[in-house]
């Protein structure tokens, strides 16, 4: 093949043979070649014009790449941020972090800018922010020179409202009603250039999302914003267009629209409306605490209606708004807002604003509202009417009260005021009239308003007084007033010009400034705590500035247990209504029984017998109170404890039962009570004894007032047997008791014994009437034991000191460590009892007896005739001196008695007389008989001693009585080696004449026989003791010159002597005649007796027994004596 190379070869037509008629095509696995087709004019034609498109492709290419690679970005957004500068003015400069254009879907050039900022210049802070702004422009629009927005689209956008600049506010005096056709003519052209601007934009839709309105914060600082979640506007096909959205603002959802209608870029029409707007953050304020003080927290719907004035279309403009359920709060109280609706339109003939087919809802408050505004000369008119109303306070309890309501007025533009002559509430319960006026400038209007209530029920009055004026005051009135009747109603308030500051500024006004004035008549009156209403009541009601008062001239309470209360002159007091806590004072007058008055001293607040033995009924009597109670009106305020005071005037009030273990009936005076103690002073019975009564006892468990009872009374003789029985017979005349100790188990005792008689039986001893004495003691008991420590008596030379203890059955014991009942006592007496009695001791250095003695002289003993039994006693004394009668004593006195059943059973009694001779007497028993024997070296001065008799000294006693049964006694009496001196009863029986020839028994004897102080050898009587009386037997004494023989009866039970006897002179000789043997008999007259003597007889008192002599006994000699002797 190589030499063939170079060669031209050719084919003709049929030489050609195709490819895949080869056999290399017809293998199981053939190689296809294809090779191109010849080419044409067609084929050329399609590949230039493949080049072009190729070209316009690239030139198109490149284009898309340089918008999409972004090579122009940085020229847009120069030039964009210029652009927006130059729309924002001087005072604001934008910053758009980066823009960029695009194609979308559709060939749709975009426009985006992202971060686009406007700044304040001068703070530097940022106004706004959007997160990006997209515009969507049509492409082939571009191309023919026309701009054509198909969409505009804008997300998270961000707007301060605080930067914005500030407007020049709203002025009246430049609003006028007539010009609202004209302002909504301008208000529809806005319209039509936005509907215009559509169309010509060729703009499809408009959308907003994530836009976030800042606004100032709230009253706590606390941000508030409003976020529009989605917003779209689009035009509809009929020339008009909407814009539906929602916001989102204090977690609550709104939705917001606006509708309009039109044709060929003209509006003729459109319907705005939100819904479920919270309107409550913009109205809010809050006190310094942080507590809601005014606001509306509701949701709102506002819905506005315009129809453009044009050929066959009457304008139209009307304006509802709908509020929702929530809370009204004003100056810090609240009312419940239920729902409200009001209606406004306005009307183009008459050029006025009508306010029609409005209600509003607060609780159960229904209020159809109408009203009408309109142009004058200066300003506007005002009429309001609200028709068939119904008023309802949720916290009176009572029934609706329907009225209506009338009022005229006058806004004056150039003085902002607003005067309202004529403002009349008028309804079936009463009418009222008045007028109001408000004057706007700087900070809260001046408030005037006027009211005169002519009359009118006090619940209209109560439901009629809005929530928020004098809200305390009228909190009080709506909770306590029930029923009855107002008349001569005032109301005049006065609120200066800027004194509603708000929050942290209380509205407080003075008593020229709020005046409210009534009388109310046959009303039903709470009060507080426990205490029953009053009924009944007629009363005027007061408040002026911050103090409120409520004059009662009468009513009646009513209580539970039917017991009633009159009350007349009261008053209700609040002092301060604008303080916390809340005070109120109620004074009352009142007058009923006294268990009445108890049960209301034992009601909350006062709880007077809370802590206190007594319940209301334990009292008895006529009771008049003064009472004074301050006390919380609202517990949220946490106010103090009650304080409260009483006084009460008694009379004859008694207690049912005991009150410190005493019965007290018949009281008349005067208690004093409060929430820290009681106090009384007045005069009653006391045990059925009439006693003055100071009393202190305090009314709470926890008080630190201790309780004294001060009881004071004069008793007589039978007042004291009642008190105390057993004094019956110590104490007589008057006593002055003075009884203090709340305590029934332990009371301090004074008496006043100066005009009483004091009584020791046992002892002899009294003190008379009209000696000063006192006596003071503490009585504690307890457990049946009665014990009386420091006793103290306190006389003119007497007194005791020491302390006793007595039971139900009897004395217990008592230690007298001074007893002094004359001024030469000074000992002690200590009393035990024993089994079947007592045992006493007594001793000390000296002890006066005489009283003692002079009991034992005195004493009849005859008893009553009854059989008493009578305590053993086993006395034992031992004292240094012992003091007796005639200035005698007797020295290192001990003794030893015992008596039983008023008997004496043993005594062992030693002593010395001043004459150092011994005293000793003692008893012997044989079995039932005992003997008593009394032995003495000096009888003179024992009987001096006794006051027995004075004119004996010296002498050896030996006294024997024996008893059989301890009453009754018998022995013998003698004394030797005695002298009497002094006796002039022994003068008179010698010296005094007798007779016919007058002859005394010194003439018988023809001497004058000197008895001045006579000796005797011996005197010996036999003595008889029965029943009290004594007497002689068989006595005779015997002497160196007289002798006397006696018999009789010395002492009965009166005290008298009755006694005969024959003196006899020169008793030496005269008696031998009597010895002689036989003659003896006649002439001596027995053997004691002598020829010579001259019978006697004393009778009488024995102390001062009278003498009588028979005068024929001298001449009759010895045995014939005896026919002249006395019998």
């Amino acid at each position: 093949m190589a030499e063939v190379r170079g060669e031209k070869v050719k084919f003709g037509r049929r030489d050609i043979i195709a490819l895949h008629d080869l056999p290399s095509a017809q293998a199981e696995d053939p190689i296809i070649v294809h090779c191109p087709a010849p080419r044409s004019m067609v084929r050329a034609f399609i590949k230039i014009f493949a080049a072009l498109f190729v070209l316009a492709f690239l030139s198109i290419g490149g284009i898309i790449l340089s918008v999409e690679t972004g090579s122009i970005d940085a020229t847009l957004s120069s030039q964009a941020q210029q652009a927006l500068e130059r729309a924002l003015g001087p005072h604001y400069s934008a910053r758009i972090g980066s823009s960029a254009i695009r194609f979308s879907t559709g060939l749709r050039l975009a426009l985006v800018a992202e971060d686009v900022d406007i700044i304040e210049k001068e703070s530097g802070q940022h106004m706004s922010r959007a997160r990006a702004i997209g515009m969507a422009l049509d492409p082939l629009a571009l191309l023919t020179g026309r701009v054509s927005v198909e969409s505009l689209e804008a997300d998270g956008m961000e707007l301060d409202t605080a930067l914005l600049p500030k407007g020049n506010g709203f002025d009246l005096a430049s609003v006028k009603l007539d010009a609202v056709p004209q302002q909504l003519q301008e208000a529809f052209g806005q319209l039509d250039k936005l509907a215009q601007a559509f169309l010509s934009s060729g703009t499809e839709e408009i959308d907003i999302s994530s836009v976030s309105v800042h606004l100032p914060p709230g009253e706590l600082g606390k941000p508030r914003t409003v976020e529009v979640r989605e917003l779209s506007l689009t035009p509809d096909q009929e020339g008009g267009y909407s814009l539906d959205g929602e916001t989102l603002f204090n977690g609550e959802i709104a939705s917001v629209s606006l509708q309009t209608s039109g044709s060929g870029g003209r509006i003729d029409g459109f319907e705005a409306r939100i819904d479920g707007f919270d309107i409550g953050p913009f109205l809010e304020k809050y006190d310094p605490d942080g507590n809601l003080h005014e606001g509306l927290n509701v949701k709102t719907g506002i819905n506005i209606v315009a129809r453009r004035a044009m050929k066959g279309q009457e304008p139209r403009l009307e304006i509802s708004l709908g509020l929702g359920n929530g809370t009204l709060m004003i100056g810090g109280e609240s009312q419940t807002f239920t729902a409200g609706n009001v209606h406004a339109r306005y009307d183009f003939a008459k050029s006025t604003l009508v306010i029609d087919n409005s209600r509003l809802e607060l609780g159960r408050t229904i209020l159809p509202v109408a009203g009408e505004i309109s142009d004058t000369e200066d300003g506007f008119g005002l009429s309001l009417r609200i028709d068939n109303a119904v008023a309802s306070s949720e916290a009176s309890g009572e029934a609706p009260v329907p009225f209506s309501l009338k009022a005229d007025g006058h806004f004056t533009a150039a003085t902002k005021q607003l005067d309202v002559p004529s403002l009349y509430v008028t309804g079936p319960l009463g009418d009222m009239a008045g007028s109001l006026k408000i004057r706007f400038g700087q900070g809260s209007p001046e408030i005037s308003f006027g009211g005169q209530i002519p009359k009118m029920e006090a619940t209209a009055v109560k439901q009629l007084w809005p929530f928020w004026m004098a809200h305390k005051p009228r909190d009080w009135v709506v909770s306590n007033l029930y029923g009855g009747t107002v008349t001569n109603g005032s109301i005049a308030i006065f609120i200066p010009q800027g004194r509603m500051c708000g929050p942290g500024c209380p509205l407080v006004l003075g008593e020229s400034e709020m005046q409210i004035r009534f009388d109310i008549d046959d009303t039903r009156l709470n009060t507080t705590g426990d205490i029953p209403p009053l009924r009944d009541v007629d009363a005027h009601f007061d408040l002026v500035g911050g103090k409120m008062a409520v004059d009662i001239k009468r009513g009646t309470s009513y209580f539970p247990s039917n017991r009633s209360l009159a009350l007349e002159n009261s008053r209700f007091l609040i002092s301060a209504v604008y303080d916390k806590p809340l005070l109120g004072n109620l004074e009352l007058n009142v007058s009923g029984s006294a268990d009445a008055v108890a049960e209301l001293a034992a009601l909350k607040p006062i709880n007077a017998l809370k802590d206190t033995q007594f319940k209301p009924e334990d009292f008895t009597g006529d009771v008049k109170a003064h009472a004074n109670l301050t006390v919380g009106l609202l517990s949220s305020h946490n106010p103090p404890p009650p304080v409260w005071t009483a006084d009460l005037d008694l009379k004859n009030l008694s207690l049912t039962k005991p009150f410190a273990g005493h019965k007290v009936t018949a009281l008349d005076g005067f208690m004093t009570l409060d929430d820290r103690q009681l106090k009384l002073e007045g005069r009653g019975r006391v045990d059925d004894v009439p006693m003055d009564i100071v009393m202190t006892e305090p009314v709470r468990k926890n008080s630190d007032i201790a309780p004294t009872l001060s009881l004071k009374a004069s008793l007589n003789e039978t007042q004291v047997a009642k008190l105390a029985p057993e004094l019956s017979t110590v104490l007589g005349g008057t006593t002055a008791i003075e009884i203090d100790g709340a305590d029934p188990k332990r009371q301090d005792i004074r008496l006043d014994l100066t005009k009483a008689s004091i009584i020791l039986p046992g002892l002899g001893w009294s003190k008379g009437i009209g000696i000063p004495a006192s006596a003071t003691f503490t009585m504690e008991m307890g457990d049946g034991r009665t014990t009386i420590s420091d006793f103290s008596l306190d006389g003119d030379g007497f007194g005791a000191a020491g302390d006793i203890a007595f039971s139900k059955n009897g004395l217990i014991s008592a230690d007298l460590s001074r007893v002094q009942l004359s001024p030469s006592d000074n000992y002690a007496v200590s009393v035990a009892a024993s089994k079947n009695g007592y045992i006493i001791n007594a001793s000390g250095k000296s002890a006066d007896v005489r009283p003692f003695l002079s009991k034992l002289r005195s004493s009849s003993g005859s008893g009553d005739g009854t059989s008493r039994s009578q305590p053993s006693l086993a006395i034992k004394t031992q004292f240094d001196k012992v003091y007796g009668f005639n200035d005698e004593i007797l020295a290192n006195v001990s003794s030893d008695v015992s008596v039983r059943d008023g008997k004496v059973r043993s005594i062992d009694f030693r002593g010395v007389t001043g004459n150092g001779q011994a005293v000793v007497a003692q008893t012997v028993n044989r079995g039932a008989t005992g003997t008593v024997t009394l032995t003495s070296s000096d009888a003179g001065s024992l009987a001096r001693f006794a006051n027995i008799y004075s004119r004996i000294r010296g002498g050896l006693l030996n006294l024997a009585l024996t008893t059989s049964n301890g009453s009754d006694w018998s022995g013998s009496l003698d004394l030797r080696n005695f002298a009497v001196v002094n006796e002039a009863k022994l003068q008179d029986i010698v010296a005094t004449p007798t007779g016919e020839d007058g002859r005394s028994l010194n003439n018988a004897v023809r001497r004058n026989i000197d008895v001045s102080s006579e000796k005797f050898q011996r005197g010996f009587a036999r003595l008889v003791y029965v029943n009290g009386s004594v007497a002689v037997e068989n006595g005779v004494v015997r002497g160196e010159q007289i002798g006397a023989t006696f018999q009789g009866l010395l002492k009965d039970q009166s005290g008298r002597m009755d006694m005969t006897g024959t003196f006899m002179p020169a008793y030496g000789l005269n008696r031998l005649f009597g010895e002689l043997p036989f003659i003896g008999i006649f002439l001596g007259n027995g053997r004691d007796r002598g020829l010579l003597g001259i019978t006697f007889k004393l009778s009488g008192q024995t102390d001062q027994p009278k003498l009588t002599i028979n005068p024929l006994s001298l001449i009759a000699p010895g045995v014939f004596r005896q026919i002249f002797e006395f019998q």
